[in-house]
C-alpha cells in the first residue's frame, strides 16, 4: 500500500513538471510574438487541456503508453522506476533547454523497467518481443526522428509559397497539395476504421493468441492442453474473422452509409451479441475488484493463484449473463448463477445489481450497447463531427 500511495504521489508529480516541460511546445511561441500575455497564454492552454479529455474520447497517446509494455511484466516496481526515470530525464532536459517529449520519456522509462524486471526473473535469453510491444517502441523511436524533418519539410513548402510572386503557381501549389492532403486524409480515415475494427472485436488479439498457441504446441506435440487451447483459439479468431469480414466492407463505404446504417446492420445480424455479453461480463468482474485482483497479483504468490483462477472461471458469467439480455432469466436468478460460477465480495453487490437493473429497464440495453459499440469501433470520432452529432443524438434518447 506505501509503495501504491508513493507511485500515485509520484504521477501527480510528473504531471506537474509535464506541464512546465513542455510550456514551451504550447504557449512559448504565442508569448514571445507577445499575442498573449503569459498568463493568458498559460490559462488558455488550461482550458483546452482539459476540455480535450472529454471531447476526444480516444486517448490514443495514454492508450499507446499503457500498451507499450505486456500485462505480465507491469509491477508496482516497474511504474516505479518508470515514472522516477520519466521524471529525471524531464528535469534534465528542461534545465539544459533541449526539447524532448515527455510521452517519449515514460514509454522509454516504462520500457527500460520492463525489461529489467524480465531480465531478472526469466535470464537473458528472454525475447523483449514478450516483454514490450516492439511495434510501438518502433514507432516511437522512428518518429523521434522523422517529426523534425517532417515539420522542416512542411515549413520549407510553406515558406515558398508564402515569397512565391508567381501567384497562379502559387495557387496551383496550394490547389495540388489540397489534393493531395484530401486523399493521403482519406486513406488514413479508412485504415483508422478498419484498425479500430479489429481491436473492438478482438481480431488482433485472437491473432496473436493463435500464433503463441501454434508455438506452444509446436514445442511440446503431445501436450494435451496445448491443443486444448490452439483449437479454442482457432474458434476465437474463426468468429471474429467472420465477424470482421460482414463489418469491414461497410467501414470502407462508411462516407456513403453513416454509422448508424453500419451500427443497425452489425446489431440486427446479430454480429455484436458476443461482444456485448463480452463487455457486460468485464463491467461484472471489474465491479468485483478483478482489476484490483489483477494488479496484486504481479507480486504476490497467493494472489496471482486466485488471480488465475478468478480470470478463468469469471469467463463463464458469459451464458447467464447473455440470457439475462434475452430476459430469458431475471436479475435475481442472473446474481445468484454469477455467485455459484465464481462469488462476488458482498461489498460489490451494490455496484453490479444496479448496472445490470439499469441495462434491462426501460429496454435501454440495445440501444445503450449500440452507441458503445459504435462509439468504440470509430474511436474519438474527431474524423467525423457528424458521428459526434449522431452519437450524442442517440445516447439522448
Amino acid at each position: 500500500m506505501t509503495m501504491l500511495i508513493v507511485i500515485i504521489v509520484l504521477a501527480l508529480l510528473f504531471d506537474y513538471i509535464n506541464g512546465f516541460h513542455d510550456a514551451a511546445n504550447s504557449i512559448a511561441t504565442v508569448v514571445s510574438t507577445k499575442v498573449l500575455t503569459p498568463f493568458q497564454a498559460v490559462l488558455w492552454a488550461a482550458i483546452f487541456n482539459f476540455a480535450a479529455y472529454w471531447i476526444f474520447e480516444d486517448h490514443a497517446v495514454a492508450n499507446t503508453i499503457s500498451k507499450t509494455v505486456n500485462k505480465e511484466f507491469i509491477t508496482l516496481q516497474v511504474i516505479l522506476a518508470g515514472l522516477i526515470a520519466a521524471i529525471f530525464w524531464n528535469l534534465l532536459t528542461w534545465w539544459y533547454g533541449i526539447p524532448s517529449s515527455s510521452s517519449h520519456t515514460l514509454i522509454g522509462g516504462f520500457a527500460g523497467a520492463a525489461i529489467a524486471h524480465a531480465i531478472q526473473d526469466k535470464g537473458i535469453s528472454i525475447s523483449w518481443d514478450k516483454i514490450v510491444e516492439s511495434q510501438t517502441i518502433i514507432k516511437t523511436v522512428l518518429f523521434i526522428f522523422l517529426a523534425p524533418l517532417i515539420g522542416m519539410a512542411i515549413s520549407i513548402f510553406i515558406t515558398i509559397i508564402t515569397i512565391m510572386r508567381n501567384i497562379w503557381l502559387r495557387i496551383l501549389l496550394i490547389a495540388l497539395t489540397t489534393a493531395c492532403t484530401a486523399f493521403l486524409f482519406d486513406r488514413f480515415e479508412e485504415s483508422k476504421m478498419d484498425e479500430g475494427l479489429q481491436k473492438f472485436i478482438k481480431l488482433d488479439k485472437y491473432q496473436s493468441d493463435f500464433a503463441k498457441a501454434e508455438n506452444a504446441l509446436q514445442l511440446a506435440p503431445n501436450d494435451e492442453k496445448a491443443k486444448q487451447e490452439l483449437n479454442s483459439a482457432e474458434k476465437k479468431l474463426s468468429k471474429a474473422k467472420e465477424v470482421y469480414n460482414q463489418i469491414a466492407p461497410q467501414i470502407k463505404d462508411y462516407d456513403n452509409i453513416g454509422a448508424d446504417v453500419i451500427a443497425a446492420s452489425a446489431y440486427s445480424n446479430g454480429l455484436l451479441a458476443d461482444i456485448e455479453v463480452s463487455k457486460l461480463k468485464d463491467e461484472v468482474r471489474n465491479a468485483n475488484s478483478y482489476l484490483v485482483l489483477e494488479a496484486l497479483s504481479t507480486d504476490n504468490k497467493e494472489k496471482h493463484d486466485e488471480f488465475e483462477i478468478a480470470k478463468k472461471e469469471t469467463e463463464k458469467y458469459k451464458e447467464p449473463l447473455k440470457a439475462f439480455l434475452k430476459k430469458e432469466i431475471s436479475l435475481d436468478s442472473t446474481m445468484t448463477a454469477i455467485n455459484v460460477i465464481y462469488p462476488i465480495d458482498p461489498k460489490n453487490l451494490d455496484k453490479i445489481k444496479p448496472k445490470l437493473k439499469n441495462l434491462i429497464s426501460n429496454n435501454h440495453s440495445k440501444r445503450i450497447l449500440k452507441n458503445l459499440t459504435m462509439a468504440e469501433l470509430f474511436g474519438a470520432s474527431f474524423l467525423h463531427p457528424c458521428y459526434l452529432y449522431w452519437y450524442t443524438s442517440m445516447s439522448k434518447k
